[in-house]
Parts: structure tokens; C-alpha cells; sequence
């Protein structure tokens, strides 16, 4: 539609719900009753506080949000009829799009390898893993420093069924599946607001569940990843539960992944396809695999961004520990989908990030990083990448990193590749936004110590 249909459209409705992205990739939104909407609300936008939404100092933080109007849709959780825009950000001049803004990194990204002719399209799969609780309360004080979670799925300390065992869950059936129909309402909705879903299932975890993505435009995919969570978690409350993304929320059993599925096309052909290559991928799509394997340390800091991101990266729980790759291996960081055998959809998986990161600066990162072993001309093997098979991890290759503030000293040391797209100001902000996150956790006494040194 174009802006005076728009226009017609949303005087159907009796308000406008603007969504503007924060800097750690959640909605942030602001309702305009519709008898203020105007065709200066899409042209010229809407003013706020960018400080608050963690993007600038508060002595600059005038900016302008200005609704797409190819992301319209009805808003599925307003009982006044409401039409929802997710929203570009401008400087409050309107001279340029703000370049810290998630959309406009992932644009730039795309700009830039379209610039250089590598490829004009990236096209992802995310696999979205998350938890449903009954109830979840958590305390950090003087007094108390706990966290306690319920779940129908797991009864603590004894078992009561039906019940999922820590591991026994991977495609259950109910009554095991306990949230099979909650998870089919949450697909009727993301499905009614136009996302590409291939399927719903139990995860292996109790209480844990996936949505996967089929293959879309990068763009598409990076702006659903927030609307799910905004999906999954308001259906989820409604009903009396909690919805949870964190990678790792119970110790012992399995962790939640944001698995990306990728390939790039050049026009409408695959570059990631030849049917010589091993596992049939193209010496463009090994390179690619090989930049990003080479910038990993760097990139965790990107799509493993909280101190949470690597209680999941620990071995024996199907999470990536070395940058690796390998033909249907999950314990590797990069799996090569023994499965696939159409050469439209030959790709690789990176199964390192988790959906604490920013969805639009993760895919932004990855591709940077791809391009950059195109570039280069990497090759995998000799980069010592693998490939490996079996459940044993190479002891010669280096591990990932096994912490937060790890994957931030090896972005400071390595982040010249994202520079395309990131600007360097931003990325030294995240750095220190991050730092600042583990110095705050650092400092709260920890359960554990209680167990192990409360008696010495």
C-alpha cells in the first residue's frame, strides 16, 4: 500500500501503536489516539527520549521515529481497535536515518556487501527456543538473593506425573507436552500477522519449546524475532503463565538457543550451492563459514550479549563450545544440515547465538563476518575449523569464549570487520554498557558461595 491508502486504512481504527526498537533489539511503544494521526505522523514522525532507550547521553537524545508502513498490522492484544507500525529512527533534523538504530545497522550491512558484489540478498531461518513457567519470582536485596521458578512439567523435589525428565523432552506428546495447544494459539497469531512458520515442538528441556522460522528475507526475519517474543510472551500471560528467553534459566537442564539458519543469494541463485563441494557447499559458502568461525570470540559479544549467554555454552548440552564445523553435528558451532539435498536452500546453521542478543546487530555481525572470509578467501580447514565429527570436541582447536567479558575483550581487539556498518562509537558504548552489566553482577554475593564456603 502506499501512504494516502495507509492513511485511509488506519482512520479505520482508534489508535496508532508505534513500536520502536530499544538498543537491546525489545519494543519500546508509544499510542497516538487516531484523530492526531495526520500524513505528518509518516512523513515527519514522532519525537522521544533516545537516552532511555539505552541508544544516547541525555545531553543528545532528540530523535524522531517515523512508522514503515509495510510493517502495519492489526494489534493482537488491545481491546480498542489498534493498528501496530514497527518504526524507523531519524536524527531530529530528519537530515539521516540514526545509524546506531538496529534497522538501520542491518541496512547498512546489506548496502555495503550489495556495494561490493558479493551478494544482494541474506536469507536466515531463526530457530526460536524459550521456556513456559507457571510462575517465576526473583529478588536481589540486602535480605534475599533468589530466583524460584514453578513448573506443571518438572515437580522439585519429587516427581509427580506426567512429567519431562531434564533431558527427555524432544518432540513429546501430550500430556507430556503440556503447552501443545498454548503453542498453537501462539502460532495462529504469528501466522495471521504474516510470519513464514515451519512448526512447533516440545525441546528437550521440560518447560522448553521451539518455533522455527522457514527461510525469509534477513530484514523480514530480524524484525519477527521481536514480535514472537512480544507474541509468545503476552499469549503466555494471559493465560497464567510466564514466558522466558533467557539461555540458560535452570541449572542442569538444557538452554535456549537462537539458531540461524543462512545463506546468501546473488540475484536468484545460491551462492552457497555447489553439488562438488564438500557436503555440497561452494568454496564461497566455506569461506563465508570460515570468517565467521575466525571473528567468533568477537561476535559472542554480539549474539551472546549477557552473562546468562554462557552458562548455556558449557559442554554436554548440545551449545557450541569451539568454533567448529561439521555435517549434522549440534555439538558444533556451525552445522553443515545433513538433511537438506535441494540446492535452492543448501546452508549452513550457527548455532552459537542466544535471544538475549539484538536480532538486527546479530545478523548484521554474522553477515560482516561471513563477507569479510569471502573477502579473505578463507578456507575452513586450513584455518583448522574442522571439519569434525563425532561427540568428542578437537582438544587442538581453541575454545569460544567461556564468559561475557571474554567475548568483550576479543571484540575490542578484533571489530574491524563490523565497521562497515557499526560505528565505532557505538560499538565502544557496548562494550562499556556490557562491562558495566558484569561489574553489577560481580558484585552481588552468589547462592553457591553460601554451599561452598558458608562452613570454612
Amino acid at each position: 500500500m502506499n501512504l494516502q491508502e495507509v492513511l485511509k486504512k488506519v482512520k479505520e481504527y482508534e489508535y496508532v501503536d508505534m513500536k520502536i526498537y530499544d538498543v537491546d533489539g525489545t519494543f519500546r511503544h508509544v499510542t497516538l489516539p487516531i484523530a492526531h494521526v495526520t500524513e505528518e505522523t509518516f512523513k515527519r514522525g514522532v519525537g522521544f527520549d533516545a537516552s532511555n532507550f539505552g541508544y544516547a547521553h541525555t545531553s543528545f537524545s532528540d530523535m524522531v521515529a517515523i512508522p514503515d508502513i509495510k510493517t502495519g498490522f492489526e494489534e493482537p492484544f488491545a481491546d480498542e481497535e489498534t493498528i501496530s507500525f514497527i518504526c524507523d529512527v531519524w536524527l531530529p533534523d530528519r537530515s539521516k536515518p540514526f545509524d546506531w538504530y538496529p534497522r538501520n545497522v542491518l541496512n547498512k550491512a546489506l548496502e555495503y556487501v550489495q556495494e561490493i558484489g558479493i551478494a544482494t540478498e541474506m536469507i536466515v531461518a531463526p530457530e526460536m527456543e524459550f521456556n513456559l513457567f507457571d510462575s517465576v519470582i526473583h529478588e536481589v536485596s540486602p535480605k534475599s538473593v533468589m530466583f524460584e521458578i514453578e513448573s506443571e512439567e518438572v515437580s522439585w523435589p519429587l516427581s509427580q506425573e506426567p512429567m519431562v525428565g531434564a533431558d527427555k523432552g524432544y518432540h513429546r506428546t501430550p500430556p507430556f507436552d503440556s503447552k501443545y495447544d498454548l503453542r498453537n494459539e501462539m502460532v495462529g497469531i504469528l501466522t495471521d500477522l504474516g510470519m513464514n512458520i515451519k512448526y512447533h515442538h516440545h525441546e528437550v528441556g521440560a518447560s522448553q519449546y521451539e518455533i522455527e522460522f522457514n527461510l525469509s528475507d534477513v530484514k523480514q526475519a530480524a524484525d519477527w524475532i521481536p514480535l514472537l517474543k512480544y507474541v509468545v510472551r503476552n499469549v503466555a500471560n494471559d493465560s497464567g503463565y510466564v514466558a522466558s528467553f533467557l539461555p540458560k534459566p535452570i541449572e542442569g537442564y538444557a538452554g535456549n538457543g537462537m539458531h540461524v539458519h543462512q545463506l546468501l543469494l546473488n540475484g536468484k541463485r545460491n551462492i552457497f550451492d555447489d553439488p562438488k563441494g564438500l557436503y555440497s557447499l561452494s568454496d564461497v559458502a566455506l569461506s563465508y563459514l570460515a570468517g565467521i568461525l575466525k571473528h567468533a570470540p568477537a561476535l559472542l559479544a554480539l549474539t551472546n550479549p549477557s552473562t546468562n549467554s554462557y552458562r548455556r555454552l558449557v559442554p554436554g548440552f548440545e551449545a557450541p563450545t569451539k568454533p567448529i564445523f561439521a555435517l549434522g553435528n549440534r555439538n558444533a558451532a556451525i552445522r553443515i544440515p545433513a538433511y537438506v539435498a535441494s540446492k535452492e536452500v543448501r546452508r549452513i546453521e550457527f548455532r552459537t547465538p542466544d535471544a538475549t542478543s539484538n536480532p538486527h546487530f546479530t545478523m548484521a555481525a554474522m553477515l560482516l563476518a561471513g563477507v569479510d572470509g569471502i573477502k579473505r578467501k578463507l578456507d575452513p580447514t586450513k584455518e583448522g575449523f574442522g571439519p569434525f565429527e563425532g561427540d568428542e570436541m578437537p582438544s587442538n582447536v581453541r575454545d569460544l569464549p567461556s564468559s561475557l567479558e571474554e567475548a568483550l575483550d576479543e571484540l575490542q581487539k578484533d571489530h574491524e570487520f563490523l565497521l562497515p556498518a557499526f560505528p565505532e562509537e557505538f560499538l565502544q558504548m557496548w562494550i562499556q554498557k556490557k562491562k558495566e552489566e558484569i561489574r553489577k553482577i560481580s558484585r552481588v554475593p552468589h547462592p553457591l558461595e553460601y554451599d561452598l564456603y558458608f562452613g570454612i
